[in-house]
């Protein structure tokens, strides 16, 4: 069977969505808009999921002993290269002022051309672009969530993306993915006083 083609046209960028973007509720926030192009469930040769990515935190705290706690940074998803690997995703496309947009939700991140590394779906008349964190935004070896917690509501986010896409992918996705840091999962609450930057 013939692998499903997009076909950009001017100004548009095919973007692949490996973790909360694999939410479409998730992805029409940052588009502000009903989402009704192509979502196309795909792979990329040689990257694997993984919880290292950290973005830094005010904003976002959770309860021990009846003090609130601020983690230094919020941890997300992240693709991290690994030879031989692939990653299953979603792709999906959006217009020029959408992409400032998901540059901006995604500003711990770099933009990667992956067009000729996607497998099971086709880019043509454009490039396909993933996130990929920042070399200086990475965090390894975490023990204790004050410094980086995963939270629990971005959890939801991608349990509701994974949902949304079905058994077969879910099941590739779990293997595709470093397992989630328990140690580190905070039940988040959000402070309406601080600032709050856009987030993956």
């Amino acid at each position: 069977m013939a692998e499903p083609t997009i076909e950009l046209r001017d100004g548009e960028t095919a973007v692949v969505g490996y973790g909360s973007l694999l939410s479409t509720s998730s992805l029409e926030q940052t588009l502000k808009r009903r989402y009704d192009g192509p979502f196309i469930a795909c792979r990329i040769a040689g990257w694997r999921r993984s919880w290292d990515v950290a973005m830094p935190n005010q904003t976002f705290y959770y309860m021990a002993d009846g003090e609130r706690i601020y983690p230094e940074h919020i941890l997300y998803l992240n693709l991290r290269p690994v030879a031989g690997a692939q990653v299953n995703g979603a792709v999906f496309v959006v217009n020029a002022e959408e992409l400032v947009a998901m540059h901006r939700r995604e500003w711990i991140y770099d933009a990667v051309v992956v067009t000729h590394k996607l497998r099971g779906a086709r880019v043509q008349g454009g490039e396909a672009i993933v996130y990929v964190a920042q070399p200086e935004r990475v965090l390894h070896d975490v023990t204790n969530p004050r410094t980086a917690a995963v939270r629990a509501s971005y959890l939801k986010i991608l349990e509701d993306g994974l949902r949304q896409r079905g058994q077969a992918f879910r099941a590739e996705y779990v293997a595709t993915t470093d397992p989630v840091p328990t140690h580190l999962v905070i039940e988040d609450r959000v402070d309406a006083q601080r600032p709050r930057k856009e987030w993956s």
